[in-house]
């Protein structure tokens, strides 16, 4: 290919430290830096690219990584304080907040699954994988032992290829990285050493993922190859560039070119099939960061460690050119008929007052109690309504919240214990609240009145190594019976009971045996149960007097030490199996453990099994507290407050706390987040319930579990127009397919002769003689339309001339050619990935009507599909 001499177009100078990396999506471009900026700039003809919006706090530290979606939407950026944020394309307004618990700084990004999921690379060499519509933790896998520093998608979705500082390279199985949980454990499909002498930097691959490339401090380009032989996927090396003189930085395809920028000043443009270098270009006066090369190879755009920004054209391109594409995309709307197309409910136009501005996660900041407390927030209950919160100031505060006013409202103000109050609990339906501290005191107050009902004192006593006298008191709760009884955990290594029947200043029960302090307790919702945890790591389960009996004994649930523990109701979960119990526990290691506990009849003996564990927070999890249908909060010391939901520990929303020093308590009210911080603050966030995310659909056929399987079966085999099933038939098809539990990976790669078998539409001929059954005239029918729909699924449309495409075959996104439209409910006509990445973008606001849509819901637009199907098969041999 002849590349004419690149000629300096434009120059940019507006970061105040060095530009760390740059991204473009047609007329707009992202560019982030050592300042900890990140700025979006707009195309303009004749003018050049101007500056549209900026973060100038975008991350605590440098950025290190920014990239478009496919579709242009939104922007991932990656930074040393190993967060990842998403921001809408257009705008740049925050839209998700990403943070994994002990996460180092961010080095690589890619966009997967069609923008459906994010992958980040880090420094410690693990790689983590996000659902972005529900700003979720998928998987984090501890793929390298360098950083990790090069993260590409190969083979259209079906591998991924990592390199890291150690110049080692591995290849995955992508849809079983996105599956692979938190657990950090898998084995590469193919391990290569020593591909780059001292480590690689980065890499990228080509859109339809044939080809890739990675580059290193050796100064080498390798290019490797995705072969596809007997259904299986490998990769191959392809080739070695050589010419830069230092270590290459950047790389980035644009298919027949590839881009390189290196330490050595120079960018390079490359030939990958014959394996030479076209064009140098000595691009800066200090070394390169980035570069980005035009889909159409009409330009170059460089970033530089000289704290500017540069654009090259490759050929005929002016700053008089025009980057937009032909029309609006509100063009694109209203095509087709309404054919399986549901309703959609939408609320009415809402103005977000500016203290909703700031997200994190799916969670909104909606209150701010800057000095709730002049010490630490160190615990938080919640009844209804009211909040309790117990500080290091030595004092209890009870608030109203005010649903209308989004404020606090303080009701009153505890005073009587002498040190640090560390604990609150409600209790009697809310009227009456228990609070203890480190001066070995507890009290009961009345909650309408703020009157104290109560004192009391710990005894003097030891556990089994504990020092005797009466200690500071870590933990209180009050359990659910009619009188409560009063639970403690204390310094001394018991956990002393009163009851609220008895004037008897001596405690009813001590339970005993641990061998360090007791640092936490909970009741189940039955009041059958109690759990405390100590600082030794130790987790015992008890039964209440009468009876009171030790049923279980871990001496290692946590390592470290067990700061947190409180039982779910049985409500809660819909997992929950009857005369069972979950029991979810925090520890010093960072880990959040959820346990599945079980009695039996007589209630004297106990079955207890780990269910789930998570590495909840960096630097250990200060609080657990159960919330409705089934959300668990927890609050750690690497100041975070994260949402869990179900069985499962599946992570929903995330909220950062105010001030330093992290979040040590938070609690769940309603669909409402509470958080205290080490600094006194008292911050509320909405989360909103698991109904109002955007669709999680993981749009790319290859990612599909069961449940995308069997979507695209509803949608085109047993009721698209035509489609004459009887009930009988479909009943049978959707058990096979359950059964075989199918995954788009298999739909992809199976041969078709075999699927069809495995679903029983094989070409079976009748005997002799036999005549067919009416099930078997059935499949008949079914079957060349089933054989025909797995081969559109097969076909790759990337490769189309999109320019050549009518203007209603169009993403109106990107001006690319669609693969299989979908209608979205205000009448955009696109894909299901854009259509949820627009969601998330706009704020979930229907860019037609203006109104806030709950929920996104999706259907094929069928006449519209049959024209982009003729036009493929027109143009299948471009």
């Amino acid at each position: 290919m002849d590349v004419a001499e690149p000629t300096l177009v434009q120059a940019l100078r507006s970061h105040r430290g060095e530009v760390t990396c740059v991204d473009a999506s047609i007329a707009r471009m992202v560019t982030g830096g050592g300042d900890r900026t990140i700025r979006l700039w707009r195309w303009r003809a004749g003018a050049g690219w101007e500056e549209a919006a900026a973060a100038p706090a975008a991350h605590r530290y440098g950025i290190t990584a920014a990239r478009f979606a496919p579709t242009g939407v939104l922007i991932a950026s990656g930074g040393v304080d190993g967060n990842l944020r998403v921001w809408c394309g257009r705008s740049l307004a925050a839209r998700r907040l990403l943070s994994a618990p002990s996460a180092v700084a961010v080095r690589a990004l890619c966009w997967a699954a069609e923008g459906a999921r994010l992958l980040a690379g880090h420094d410690d060499g693990s790689l983590c994988v996000w659902n972005v519509s529900r700003g979720a933790l998928l998987s984090r896998l501890t793929a390298h032992e360098g950083a990790l520093h090069a993260v590409s998608v190969l083979a259209r979705g079906a591998l991924l290829l990592t390199t890291c500082t150690h110049g080692v390279l591995k290849v995955f199985d992508l849809a079983e990285v996105c599956t692979s949980g938190l657990d950090g454990s898998m084995v590469a499909l193919e391990w290569r050493d020593g591909v780059h002498d001292l480590g690689a930097l980065c890499a990228d691959a080509t859109e339809d993922g044939a080809l890739c490339a990675t580059g290193g401090h050796d100064a080498r380009v390798c290019v490797w190859r995705a072969v596809r032989e007997g259904g299986v996927w490998s990769v191959r090396g392809a080739g070695v560039l050589e010419g830069h003189t230092a270590a290459v930085t950047s790389l980035r395809w644009a298919s027949p070119l590839l881009a390189s920028g290196s330490l050595d000043r120079t960018a390079r443009l490359w030939s990958s099939a014959e394996g030479a270098c076209l064009r140098v270009v000595h691009a800066h006066p200090r070394y390169l960061t980035s570069v980005v090369l035009a889909p159409d190879n009409a330009y170059l755009i460089t970033g530089s460690n000289d704290k500017s920004i540069r654009m090259w054209s490759l050929g005929s391109f002016s700053l008089s050119d025009e980057l937009e594409p032909a029309c609006e995309t509100l063009s694109h709307f209203a095509l087709g008929d309404l054919e399986g197309i549901g309703p959609v409910e939408e609320e009415g136009p809402e103005e977000e007052s500016p203290a909703r501005a700031e997200e994190c996660g799916d969670a909104q900041l909606v209150a701010t109690v800057p000095l709730a407390h002049a010490g630490a927030v160190n615990c938080i209950a919640v009844s209804g309504r009211r909040l309790a919160t117990a500080s290091s100031d030595g004092s209890v505060k009870i608030f109203r919240w005010e649903e209308e006013t989004s404020e606090l409202v303080e009701e009153h103000v505890l005073e009587g214990h002498q040190y640090p109050v560390l604990a609150v609990d409600f209790g009697a339906a809310g009227q009456l609240l228990l609070s203890a501290g480190l001066d070995g005191c507890a009290y009961v107050w009345d909650v309408e009145t703020g009157v104290m009902l109560r004192s009391l004192c710990v005894p003097s006593g030891s556990g089994e190594g504990g020092e005797t006298g009466g200690g500071g008191v870590r933990g209180a709760r009050v359990s659910p019976h009619r009188p409560p009884l009063l639970l403690l955990a204390t310094d001394d290594g018991l956990a002393p009971l009163w009851s609220l029947a008895s004037s008897d200043p001596a405690p009813r029960h001590v339970y005993t045996g641990h061998s360090e302090a007791v640092t936490c307790c909970a009741w189940s919702a039955d009041g059958r149960l109690l759990a405390t945890g100590a600082a030794s790591g130790e987790l015992r389960l008890h039964t209440p007097p009468p009876a009171a009996l030790t049923l279980h004994h871990d001496s290692h649930a946590h390592d470290l030490g067990v700061q947190s523990c409180d039982f779910a109701s049985p409500a809660a979960i819909l997992e929950l199996p009857q005369d069972g119990y979950f029991l979810a526990t925090g520890g010093n290691d960072s880990l959040l453990k959820l346990w599945l506990i079980r009695l039996n009849e007589d209630g004297d003996r106990a079955e207890v099994r780990l269910v789930r564990q998570v590495e909840a927070h960096g630097g250990g999890v200060s609080c657990v507290r159960w919330g409705g249908a089934g959300a668990l909060v927890s609050a750690g010391a690497d100041r975070w407050a994260r949402v869990w939901r179900g069985a499962g520990l599946e992570a929903h929303a995330a909220a950062e706390g105010s001030g330093a020093g992290g979040a040590l308590a938070a609690a769940l009210f309603a669909d409402l987040l509470a958080v205290g911080s080490l600094g006194g603050a008292l911050a509320v966030w909405r989360v909103p319930p698991p109904a109002a995310r955007a669709e999680d659909d993981c749009t790319a056929p290859r990612f599909w579990g069961l449940a995308g399987v069997t979507r695209w079966l509803h949608e085109y085999i047993i009721h698209p127009p035509g489609a004459l099933m009887t009930h009988e038939e479909k009943t049978v098809l959707m058990r096979r397919a359950q059964d075989l539990a199918l995954t788009g990976a298999q739909l992809l790669d199976v041969p078709v002769d075999e699927l069809l078998d495995d679903l029983g539409y094989g070409e079976a001929a009748p005997e002799d003689g036999q005549e067919c059954s009416k099930q078997e005239l059935e499949r008949a029918e079914t079957r060349p339309r089933l054989r025909a729909e797995l081969d559109w699924l097969r076909t790759d449309t990337t490769l189309l001339p999109s320019a050549a495409a009518p203007h209603r075959l169009r993403c109106p996104l990107t001006h690319r050619v669609l693969r299989e439209p979908a209608r979205a409910p205000d009448g955009f006509t696109y894909e299901r990935a854009a259509i949820v990445q627009w969601f998330i973008a706009a704020g979930a606001v229907s860019p037609v009507s203006g109104r806030r849509m709950r929920s996104v819901l999706v259907s094929p637009n069928y006449s519209l599909r049959d024209q982009l199907r003729t036009f493929i098969q027109e143009n299948s041999s471009v």
